[in-house]
């Protein structure tokens, strides 16, 4: 069976994209054109011309047919290598990261890296690379992490719907018209840590594959989150600061980067940046149907609620 070869000298000049991950830039490799082809046309929005923080080579290989595929990946796990690679249980996917040269050889199955199928892995690939990038450039403390989150721009500012799988962050989505605002993502965003002087927090938009394509590149102050809960009312009832951050943390992406194996601090980056965003963000957990009249007037009485007590803060200065 064939399988592409991948490597700097053979890689055509055209077949490379830069891509903005938040602060990071990130090339990509992909010697497979057909796949190529799609990944231009749904990262178009995040192209950059930007020198790379860190490169990735893509090697394809088609070594199992898609209804054998799907099943497998199904069970499939992460495993660091030697701290400078991983490796999946069934064999579908390894990788390898040469830090000196600030590169990443990903080889795996066809499927997994076409943004058309169903199965794909080029999420986590990009936040595995993310990350492994901000190990160096920031020290491994990275300005911004990632949010299983859907994200709506509302009057200039952007708003958090998040919760478990199934909990309604496409369904958020699909009920958001134009009238209602503009959908960022439905899957990921990165949220920024608190700016020191403002306290405000920033969320960028990222090239995560979701139900709908990713949108605009758009950076935005946030203004809060909500945690879904589907019910048959729209109420929005604001969380503690203790409820906040035990409901968000369980949102926050794995800042892991490749070959890392040290669980406790990748949560304690985890801890760290939660108490930040949820003590200086207000959470509401928001039940919700699909009365979209309801839905939206709901959001639209919680902006107006925060804009009053912004407005008194403001006053007892």
């Amino acid at each position: 069976m064939q399988q592409i070869s991948l490597n700097q000298d053979c890689v055509p000049v055209e077949n490379t994209l830069h891509i903005q991950l938040g602060d990071v830039t990130c090339a990509l490799k992909c010697s497979d054109s057909d796949v190529y082809e799609r990944l231009q046309k749904v990262y178009c929005e995040y192209e950059t011309e930007q020198s790379p923080d860190i490169t990735v080579e893509l090697e394809a290989a088609n070594r199992l047919p898609l209804e054998k595929l799907e099943p497998a990946v199904f069970k499939m796990k992460y495993i660091p290598i030697n701290g400078k690679g991983f490796k999946t249980s069934n064999r579908l996917m390894s990788g390898h990261y040469d830090p000196a040269r600030r590169l990443i050889k990903l080889k795996g199955e066809r499927p997994l890296l076409n943004p058309d199928l169903k199965i794909n892995h080029l999420n986590r690939l990009l936040v595995l690379t993310y990350y492994t990038a901000c190990k160096h450039k920031y020290d491994n403390t990275p300005p911004a992490m990632f949010v299983h989150t859907c994200g709506i721009l509302r009057n200039g500012m952007a708003l958090l719907f998040t919760g478990p799988s199934g909990a309604g962050k496409t369904t958020i989505a699909r009920l958001c018209s134009a009238l209602d605002g503009e959908l960022i993502n439905d899957e990921m965003l990165l949220v920024s840590r608190p700016d020191e002087s403002s306290n405000e927090i920033i969320i960028k938009s990222a090239p995560m594959l979701g139900e709908y394509s990713p949108r605009r590149n758009i950076t935005a102050p946030l203004r809060c989150i909500f945690l879904l809960k589907q019910g048959a009312n729209c109420l929005a009832h604001r969380l503690d600061k203790t409820e906040a951050y035990i409901k968000f943390i369980r949102q926050v992406v794995s800042p892991a980067c490749i070959g890392q194996k040290d669980k406790k601090s990748i949560y304690s980056m985890m801890a760290d940046f939660s108490v930040q965003v949820t003590g200086s963000i207000p959470m509401y957990e928001l039940e919700f149907s699909l009365d979209v009249k309801s839905l939206w007037k709901t959001i639209t009485d919680t902006e107006k609620l925060l804009g009053i007590k912004e407005n008194r803060e403001w006053a007892n200065i």
